[in-house]
């Protein structure tokens, strides 16, 4: 009898932890798994334009008018018992949520139906989350409700106990992707369309404008740059409740012909492609899906010094495949740019060793693996099951 799996997010939006959602549940469906994702609702208004991109079956809770807050009482309540339907209905064998949200409003909803898997997943804590919102979720999580979380890098697991949850109900399993390939034609197409010149340097940075991502310090860092190198160009793919803030920043500056907002993009491979240079210094991260796929074009990045960013960038046992450095100092970002792009050599090794650190190590068919055993407590000869002193199992 075929297995269900039910992924369970909390919106429609272009974000890291939504694409992780998709490819997880394109891989299971690839695998023979019965599929269905359900969003709690459709922020950015996308819903048909994903059902058109890909064969998974998607779903959204409520339609919200442009006015409702999600978080009312009665979307709440509608929400909760369309998801009771929806599982009723659907009879999963397994349900993985992938937000605190939604943690909170599938575990619940999951309670009565004769689910085996109950699943919750930390993609790295936002700097907004309330501290009633984590002391909830710890104990839902804690609770008979749910059978695991999911830890995507050593650093989400560090803030899932701090939060309060209980160490033998965690297991890490890395974010994978598929990695981008280069493309000489893509990648000159791109720069044409974007107003690049052949002879620019192009920095991208790719995320949500919200405060954790700190785009305000690329901005205030690009204006230092470009007194010393004229020819870089900045663009910002992403879309957010700042981007009018950033876009003030931009124009005070007095940047705006050489740093672009392009909002949300469908050809984030192909802005990679054009770019020399990838910049994320986010405030917080888990495991970062914007700067995988970078790292595996091979394209040279810099980083703010978190513990997932260091996973991926510098790990213990090999050469470092970027840049990292303290986060807060526009200061010392514009140093950072500056030097990389004057060091030909050292963004040549980056390249390589960036590349070979994702495909080797990072890949979507190794993360959804750990994922497959984790929900069916499958055997696999070929792998092994770590646990640490701290009860923690590594995938």
């Amino acid at each position: 009898m075929t297995k269900k799996i039910l992924f369970f997010g909390s919106q429609i939006t272009t974000g890291g932890a939504q694409k992780v959602l998709l490819d997880q549940a394109a891989w299971f469906h690839n695998r023979g798994y019965e599929i269905l994702v359900v969003f709690y609702y459709d922020k950015d208004g996308v819903l048909d334009e994903w059902r058109q991109k890909t064969q998974l079956p998607i779903q959204t809770l409520t339609a919200l008018p442009k006015t409702a807050k999600p978080a009312s009482l009665n979307y709440l309540l509608r929400g909760y018992i369309r998801l009771k339907k929806i599982l009723h209905d659907f009879q999963p064998d397994v349900i993985e949520c992938f937000t605190h949200d939604a943690a909170l409003l599938g575990l619940t909803a999951a309670q009565g139906c004769k689910i085996k898997g109950r699943f919750a997943a930390h993609h790295g804590q936002f700097v907004s989350l309330s501290p009633l919102k984590k002391w909830l979720n710890a104990k839902v999580v804690n609770s008979k409700w749910c059978s695991g979380l999911v830890c995507v890098s050593e650093r989400a697991k560090n803030q899932a106990l701090e939060e309060g949850i209980t160490p033998a109900k965690i297991s890490v399993i890395f974010n994978g992707i598929q990695p981008i390939e280069a493309d000489p034609l893509l990648r000159t197409e791109t720069r044409n369309a974007l107003g690049v010149q052949a002879t620019d340097f192009m920095i991208l940075n790719v995320g949500r404008l919200v405060p954790e991502k700190s785009q305000h310090l690329l901005i205030s860092a690009a204006a230092e740059v470009f007194r010393l190198r004229p020819d870089c160009r900045f663009f910002i793919a992403g879309d957010g409740p700042l981007q009018a803030q950033l876009s003030d920043s931009i124009a005070n500056a007095d940047i705006r012909e050489k740093f672009e907002l392009l909002g949300n993009r469908a050809d984030v491979p192909a802005l990679l492609n054009a770019a020399d240079l990838f910049v994320l210094y986010s405030e917080t991260e888990g495991m970062p899906v914007s700067l995988m796929e970078a790292m595996s074009l091979g394209l040279p990045v810099i980083a703010s010094d978190l513990e997932g960013n260091r996973q991926l960038v510098c790990p213990t046992d090999g050469e470092a495949a970027g840049v990292l450095i303290p986060f807060g100092s526009a200061e010392v970002l514009a140093k950072t740019i500056l030097r990389t792009i004057d060091d030909e050599s050292q963004r040549k090794a980056m390249t390589a060793a960036a590349a070979v650190r994702i495909r080797d190590h990072f890949s979507l068919e190794q993360s959804c693996r750990s994922y497959e055993r984790l929900f069916f407590k499958q055997s696999d000869a070929g792998a092994s099951r770590i646990t640490s002193s701290s009860g923690t199992e590594h995938f």
